[in-house]
């Protein structure tokens, strides 16, 4: 059946329904709308103080009704099927409830077994961040201490009997679970593949710091991608080899250029993929063997039939390819593999990349009607690979999958957990997994912890701490042990006393209260330290590491800085609080002895945002911080591009901090007697041929003296040793 007669038959069943009047073509008109404008403000937060970034909405597995093609006709079907078949599910009888040894997930005791199964789990250290911490342990041997499901079957029954429990009513079009799953098919939605794509592409640079520098063969002087963990590589936008620019383009393009301070060349545009159908998220760059690894999402779509009920399903998944760049004018695919979900992150260490993606099953009221396994590479992923909490919060999977890029087109290694992910931290050789949910009001962040050593996933510990997390900043492994600070709501002890006084025992009420807190968790993820009640009514907006000492910042007025020694871990101690105007949304070490804050400026007495902060404090004694040099900039009360921080460019040995904002390039240096310089400040609105950039695409770099600007149809470059003198501009 092609397309015309499909669309003809569709046409003829719905002339024979009768539709109500709540199904008439100006309420269903009327409900899509609504529908449509709830998505696109799904994502909003609520009027802070200062604007927030509105994150990627992350949708769950969607169908997309045939409205662009049929007539309105169609939508009653639709809309009737939805109704029917949450009514089938509404009936479901008990019978098919989930067995009692499911395997368990226990936060308390912080193992993972099944009924009359034990797992121990230990862990071992990390590298740290900039500067090599004195003294770290000696590495833990690690055995899988995880008990994963026995088959597709035991997993569909522990979904459906607890989504179905918490899900919606159905309301005349689908129901949907209240954790987002969907549990119909024929979900009436608007057609929103393109919106999303355009949103995640924003995304896709945002997401999850060692100096932004390094060298070639060639000997350059040149930027790295700014890290959290020195020893594992992140993926970005725009990657440099010294001498060439590799750019990832919008359109699903790479494009390369040849570097030149007066003159850079165009080589060439490979397209990756339609724009219709992808997203681009990041690349990583292996200079040596002269070979890029590129990923992307795909949105992909297929037409079905159910008892003469057409739909389109949808399926997100994430897509690695290998390309052979000796040649930069002609770079060569050898390599591809493929992931079900939502792109989340990626991480490469040594010669293996490991690939995050989110994915929601399709839980239909019949287990041969459910999609429940994701597909990594074109094969369903085994059922022992899925570990499946006792206490589920979360219908998604979190998908974790490695690749030796010396197999591009091979998975070497894939594990599940059923459980949404808020952070993702990746040390040296483990994966921390974070994951926050409310309980009575009261926040508290799961931790999943993961080893990964040649391509070898092993899960080896789960855990929880009161509160929730800023970012993946709030986590650190050092010495075997994790680090975490967290915000959390507090509760009051109340008094029970009988008719003499007499104290009889005590009740809590929830007071709202934010508090922070601090704690220590071994390789087993048991709390063995911490230090709670910390700043009253603020939160938490950055942090930072180094060694034995950690650093953090919390907000609601003025920003306090605190440092805390960590040489014991059972025992750590506030060495220091040293209260400044603002705060600092990112902190990074610049040099041995001054750590940066790039934040906002605040009014102290309202603590509303007055306008940009770059802070240098000197933690020379971490018992005595001070500030020792500041510069604001009016006017500017968000700027997004420093809550992502790849885009971020920190280089203390060159002596650059360089960041986009309010569609201007701002380059700074340091000098411990000038304090912060302003290098350069280039604004996109006065230059007529890039026009206005955007801070999702937008890096700046630099290669020996030369400093360029890369943006997603450009490439300018200033040469340093003329004060930042624009010298050449190329666009393609």
């Amino acid at each position: 059946m092609n397309e015309k007669d499909m669309l003809q038959k569709i046409k003829e069943d719905a002339q024979q329904v009768t539709p109500p009047s709540s199904l008439a073509p100006d309420a269903v008109e009327q409900m899509l709308r609504e529908r449509a404008k709830q998505e696109k403000y799904q994502g909003e937060q609520p009027e802070h103080e200062y604007p927030e970034p509105v994150l990627f909405d992350k949708k769950k597995r969607r169908y997309r009704a045939l409205t662009r093609y049929g007539s309105i006709a169609a939508v009653f079907v639709f809309a009737m099927a939805a109704m029917w078949q949450s009514q089938r599910i509404s009936k479901r009888s008990e019978h098919d409830a989930a067995p009692k040894d499911t395997v368990i997930f226990q936060t308390e005791e912080n193992t993972v077994k099944k009924a009359g199964q034990t797992g121990h789990v230990q862990s071992e250290d990390s590298t740290q961040t900039e500067r090599t911490p004195d003294v770290e342990k000696p590495k833990t041997q690690f055995k899988e201490s995880f008990t994963y499901a026995s088959d597709p079957q035991a997993i569909y029954t522990a979904l459906y009997e607890q989504f179905r429990q918490n899900s919606m009513d159905a309301d005349g079009y689908g129901s949907i679970s209240s954790k987002g799953t969907n549990l119909i098919r024929g979900e009436i939605v608007e057609d929103s593949a393109p919106m999303q794509m355009e949103m995640e592409m924003a995304r896709s640079a945002t997401m999850d710091t060692a100096d932004t520098g390094g060298s070639g063969e060639s000997g350059a002087d040149f930027s790295t991608t700014n890290l959290q963990e020195l020893s594992v590589d992140e993926g970005d936008i725009v990657k440099t080899d010294g001498q060439y620019i590799y750019i990832l383009r919008r359109d699903l393009s790479l494009s390369i250029l040849k570097a030149d301070k007066k003159e850079p060349q165009f080589i060439s545009t490979t397209y990756l993929g339609s724009q219709t159908e992808g997203a681009i998220q990041e690349m990583y760059l292996d200079a040596e063997k002269e070979t890029l690894y590129i990923i992307l999402s795909e949105y992909i779509t297929s037409l079905e039939n159910n008892e003469n009920i057409y739909y389109t399903s949808a399926n997100r998944q994430a897509k690695l390819l290998t390309y052979d760049i000796a040649d930069r004018k002609t770079p060569v695919l050898t390599g591809t593999v493929t992931q079900d979900g939502f792109y989340e992150t990626s991480r490469k260490n040594g010669p293996y990349i490991y690939l995050f993606t989110s994915y929601h099953p399709d839980i239909q009221d019949t287990y041969e009607n459910s999609t429940i396994m994701p597909r990594i590479n074109g094969t369903e992923a085994a059922a022992g690979d899925v570990f499946l909490p006792e206490n589920l919060s979360d219908s998604a999977y979190l998908v974790i999958s490695s690749v030796n890029t010396a197999q591009p087109d091979a998975i070497a290694d894939s594990k599940i957990l059923v459980s949404g992910a808020s952070n993702y931290y990746v040390s040296a050789e483990n994966i921390y997994i974070t994951n926050t949910k409310y309980d009575s009001g009261q926040p508290h962040t799961q931790i999943t912890k993961f080893h990964y050593s040649d391509g070898q996933i092993v899960g080896v510990a789960a855990g929880s701490v009161k509160g929730y997390l800023n970012n993946s900043f709030s986590l650190n492994e050092y010495n075997g042990n994790l680090r975490v600070v967290s915000t959390y709501t507090g509760d009051d002890a109340n008094a029970v006393r009988d008719f003499a006084s007499n104290i009889t025992g005590q009740y809590y009420e929830q007071n709202w209260t934010e508090h922070n807190a601090l704690y220590v968790l071994d390789e087993q993820l048991k709390q063995i330290g911490k230090i709670e009640g910390l700043a009253d009514n603020e939160t938490i907006r950055s942090a930072r590491f180094f060694g034995d000492i950690g650093y953090f910042v919390t907000f609601r007025q003025t920003d306090p800085l605190f440092s805390v020694d960590l040489s014991d871990p059972a025992n750590p101690q506030i060495l220091g609080e040293l209260k400044v105007s603002g705060f600092s949304s990112y902190l990074h070490f610049y040099g041995e002895n001054h750590l940066l804050g790039i934040g906002y400026e605040a009014d102290e007495a309202t603590g509303m945002i007055t306008g940009l902060k770059l802070s240098m404090f000197d933690i020379s004694d971490p018992k005595q911080v001070t500030e020792v040099n500041r510069f604001t900039i009016p006017g500017i009360t968000w700027c997004p591009a420093i809550e992502n921080y790849k885009s971020i460019l920190v280089q203390p040995k060159k002596n650059l901090i360089g960041f986009y904002c309010d569609n201007r390039y701002l380059l700074f240096s340091y000098d411990e007697e000038k304090g912060f310089v302003q290098e350069m400040v280039y604004d996109f609105y006065s230059d007529m041929l890039t026009g206005q950039a955007e801070y999702d695409t937008m890096r700046g770099l630099y290669i020996e003296d030369a400093f360029y600007l890369a943006g997603n149809t450009f490439l300018i470059s200033f040469d340093m040793e003329k004060d930042f003198e624009k010298t050449g501009v190329l666009q393609f």
